[in-house]
């Protein structure tokens, strides 16, 4: 058995690696401590209390993904064609996505839903609308979304120099500052929107590419927009920024604690309207602003548990969800423990973030070893 000479691939950033981990963490337990929060029956329970905190604390998730996946494809070395962009975007994440999709219509109930249909056209649209815009399982609308910014992601790239041409007076660093500011305000704009009904959130917030589009272009232009910060005004930002967040997050809580505004059993929240409430509008904005400031920065952190699940953040929210249902939602004893032990919510979460991550790992491993290696037949005299 000989092993083939192989280029060392370059150094990941941990510390990237461990804000995205801590954010597919997050997702995971959006997703799972969230139906402790939204069931009567667990209404002002513990479980209920760790629920809220955990689904609250971390809707910085998808915002802090928007954001960091700008910012890794500007900073990307590789410069290919534009037809080779786009074979690699599907090949690494639309394949996966499919096959979720499949899974999940079939092992999630979504077939039953679909079959109910009453003609052919409107099961195409069903099938359309969900793989390419709000996904087959509702929480798989990230990866149509982040698909459509990879999409126009040259252009968003090149649009800055576009524009300096047409008025070489503006220059190119201040006209990606104005895009940033129009594609805030646009942001903001369909968040209140949406928050106040005017437009639907389902169609113009949560999964549509022009709320999210403004993360995204902070990200790919973030060396032009923080030029000509200094150290210190970046570790005043970080501090502003980190205040703002708990501000938020405080007025966030002293509504949803309400009962008068929220109901006996929390049956007038909210928490749908997850990205465009004013107040996560804002804890939002500032936890993506407080992680940039690191970025800036140049802030190392050593590998972890964080680190090593943030190598994997694809994966984990491609199939948490069937992982959860099939290893805890669809037990009552699990629910019961969870609701006698609230702590159990977070090992559940953690474990299987942690399971997808090492299976993946092991998968990756054992790649790279066929790869590298090959059985040869000597004969011997």
């Amino acid at each position: 058995m000989t092993a083939a000479s192989t280029s060392s691939s370059p150094a990941r950033n941990a510390y990237i690696d461990t804000l995205r981990g801590w954010s597919i963490f997050g997702v995971v337990c959006i997703h799972f401590a969230g139906s402790f929060v939204t069931a009567d029956t667990y209404a002002w329970s513990p479980s209920f209390w760790l629920g809220l905190i955990l689904n609250q604390g971390f809707i910085f998730a998808v915002p802090l993904f928007v954001f960091l996946s700008g910012y890794l494809a500007a900073s990307s070395s590789k410069r290919p064609s534009l037809g080779d962009y786009y074979a690699s975007r599907l090949t690494r994440i639309g394949l996966p996505y499919l096959l979720v999709s499949v899974l999940s219509f079939f092992l999630l109930n979504h077939y039953a839903e679909w079959q109910a249909l009453p003609d052919a056209g409107a099961k195409a649209s069903w099938l359309l609308r969900r793989v390419l815009f709000t996904g087959v399982e509702p929480t798989l609308y990230f990866i149509p979304l982040i698909l459509q910014l990879y999409l126009l992601q040259p252009a968003l790239r090149a649009l800055p120099g576009w524009l300096s041409r047409l008025a070489p007076a503006l220059g190119e660093r201040r006209l990606v500052v104005i895009l940033t500011g129009l594609l805030l305000a646009l942001h903001l704009t369909l968040g209140v929107l949406c928050y106040r009904s005017t437009l639907d959130y389902y169609t113009w917030g949560r999964p549509n590419v022009l709320f999210w589009m403004f993360y995204f272009f902070a990200g790919l232009h973030f060396r032009s927009l923080t030029a000509t910060i200094t150290p210190r005004q970046a570790d005043l930002a970080f501090r502003g920024a980190v205040g703002v967040a708990l501000a938020a997050m405080a007025w966030n809580f002293y509504h949803l604690s309400n009962r008068s505004v929220v109901g006996q059993h929390f049956e007038r929240n909210l928490l749908d309207f997850a990205y465009v409430r004013p107040e996560m509008l804002a804890y939002d904005l500032a936890v993506v602003l407080a992680g940039a400031t690191g970025l800036l920065r140049g802030w190392s952190v050593r590998p972890s548990l964080a680190s090593f699940l943030g190598r994997h953040t694809l994966e984990i929210y491609l199939w948490h969800i069937l992982v959860l249902y099939y290893g805890a939602w669809r037990y009552a004893d699990a629910l019961a423990n969870c609701r006698q032990v609230p702590e159990v919510i977070v090992v559940i979460c953690a474990a299987t973030a942690i399971i997808i991550a090492a299976a993946k790992e092991v998968w990756d491993r054992a790649k790279i070893y066929l790869q590298t290696h090959r059985l040869e037949l000597v004969k011997t005299p």
